[in-house]
């Protein structure tokens, strides 16, 4: 139902200034304000704009969760277990569950690796991620952020496949590199699609899912189907990451067809639902996509002392993760178990990382307190490195239990990658952010990335193959890592404590986003990082 002529006479009014100013609101507006100021525009802004009811929210977010969700998961998913399985053929990547898994199906033996190679030829893609983290946002900001990632999982499923004729050391180093270079978008751009799509309140939940360890499970899986193939075309590791690559490629097609640049763009939502999706947003403060490079927005967030937290504690985080996941397989083998039993073996890991990361996330955003619920998950992954330490490897199932302890590693890197979406605002911001500490606020987007890639490069490195099965100086790394990253954890949220003192008494005031008030709401899609949005409350 249209408006009438004297509310469609108020609103052309009221909006006049807001066209009128349009080409110079583009370059600082979010994408949402733009957006909104066309709705407000139209002769249904009325009922485009009317304040939505339960049922419609709750039909949008079943919508959004089955769609946008399920791509990302499955995606990161994929991804993650080719770099894992290249990482498990050598290849130690995001998972590196499947560099173990690589590494039992013969791919040490077939490749020669000596030494400290295997370690290496984990590590180097994360080398390859560093080097290309900033051109990989610069790129993101400047093109359609779905096909920009579409094409990047796409790049991800042939590079896997062209682990299949590696041979050697420099064969798999080369192909990891190159698996690295293209790997870089993955925190940094699927975190800023939750961020689009989720209030701060809803994204830790969805942040497990999407970033679960599904990839250990279906990496279990097909290990153990290519332990039971017995051609000789391909060896068997070799026909693992054939599969993966093909199955990711396959994927990819879908996100071309399915994933929006933003809601505002989604094809398989309707007008009005588009409205709900970017009003709801409005609350979160932390804005939707802005295609303007901000270079004052990039040097508040190298500047900004939340940026340095978390990529320090990003890099504490994923020290014992990229140790352990890459050395996993070794480990259960060397506790006598056969080729199938190993395989076998490594799918509840995938499953215990993803129970911790969704309980933990849950016990946050209940209780509100995010850092506390991150300290917690901390202490059941390091009594797990001391029971593994302490206890006799004769001791096969305390070994075991001891080992799958240690998988709950992945709840405290959820907590606190949500914590990095959460707290940070501003388009230009958040993507350096994001890739200085990690995966979901612009410029802190870079240093939590750069700080995992950190994590991951070490790790590996503190597990001396002449130091197996018992691997001393892992051990210890790890348990350093865990007492370093709950002290940081403690002082980060005593600096958020300061931060909202600070910005006490500008606390918004509860809005009604009826059509009255569409002018008023379009002025808070400003694109303003956190530090200098006086209504912007941080999450402890």
């Amino acid at each position: 139902m249209s408006v009438d002529k004297e509310k469609q006479s108020d609103i052309k009014v009221h909006t006049c200034p807001i066209e009128a100013t349009q080409p110079a609101a583009n370059a600082q507006q979010d994408v949402a304000g733009v957006f909104i100021s066309s709705i407000v525009a139209r002769d249904d802004a009325d009922e485009l704009l009317a304040p939505p009811s339960l049922k419609e929210t709750k039909a949008l977010l079943r919508k959004a969760d089955l769609i946008i969700v399920t791509l990302l998961q499955f995606a990161l998913s994929w991804s993650l277990h080719c770099i894992q399985n290249a990482d498990h053929t050598v290849m130690g990547s995001v998972d590196k569950v499947a560099i173990g898994s690589a590494a039992v199906l013969g791919m040490r033996k077939d490749a020669k690796l000596v030494g400290q190679e295997y370690a290496w030829t984990s590590a180097i893609i994360y080398f390859g991620a560093i080097v290309a983290i900033i051109p990989s946002l610069v790129l993101m900001q400047r093109l359609p952020t779905n096909l920009y990632i579409s094409t990047m999982v796409l790049a991800w499923g042939v590079i896997t496949c062209c682990l299949v004729p590696s041979r050697n050391f420099a064969d798999l180093m080369g192909v990891r590199l190159l698996l690295g270079l293209f790997e870089s978008v993955i925190f940094a751009g699927f975190g800023l699609i939750i961020s689009m799509w989720y209030t701060r309140d809803e994204q830790p939940f969805r942040t497990a899912i999407v970033f679960s360890t599904l990839s250990s499970v279906m990496n279990g899986l097909l290990a153990t189907a290519c332990v039971q193939y017995k051609g000789t075309a391909l060896a068997q590791w070799q026909l693992l990451f054939l599969l993966v690559g093909l199955i990711t490629s396959a994927w990819s097609l879908l996100m071309f067809w399915l994933l929006p640049a933003n809601p505002t763009t989604a094809w398989w939502l309707t007008m009005r639902q588009r409205v709900i999706a970017t009003r709801r947003m409005t609350e979160s403060r932390t804005g939707m996509e802005n295609k303007t490079f901000k270079v004052h927005q990039a040097v508040e967030a190298l500047v900004d002392p939340k940026t340095w937290f978390y990529f320090l504690i990003n890099i504490a985080l994923n020290i014992p993760n990229g140790g352990m996941i890459t050395f996993n397989s070794i480990i259960v083998q060397s506790l006598g178990f056969s080729l199938t039993k190993t395989t076998l073996l490594g799918i509840p890991t995938g499953i215990i990382s993803w129970i911790s990361s969704l309980v933990f996330g849950y016990c946050a955003v209940k209780t509100g307190q995010r850092c506390y619920s991150a300290v917690a998950s901390c202490l059941i992954p390091f009594i797990g490195t001391i029971l593994l330490y302490k206890i006799p490897r004769t001791n096969t199932g305390g070994s075991l239990a001891s080992l799958y302890l240690v998988y709950f590693y992945w709840g405290p890197y959820i907590i606190m990658m949500g914590a990095v979406y959460a707290n940070t605002a501003g388009h230009t911001k958040k993507m350096i952010v994001y890739a200085i500490g990690e995966q979901r606020s612009r410029t802190q987007l870079t240093t939590a990335y750069i700080g995992y890639c950190v994590g991951n490069i070490v790790g590996p490195q503190t597990f001396k193959a002449k130091q197996a099965p018992q691997y001393t100086g892992g051990i210890i790394a790890m348990l350093s890592c865990y007492g370093c990253a709950i002290v940081l954890i403690f002082i980060y949220r005593m600096y958020l404590v300061h931060l909202n003192r600070d910005k006490e008494g500008q606390k918004p005031e509860p809005q009604d986003l009826g059509p009255q008030d569409a002018s008023a709401e379009i002025d808070q899609w400003q694109d303003l990082t956190d530090l200098k949005n006086p209504r912007f409350i941080y999450k402890l």
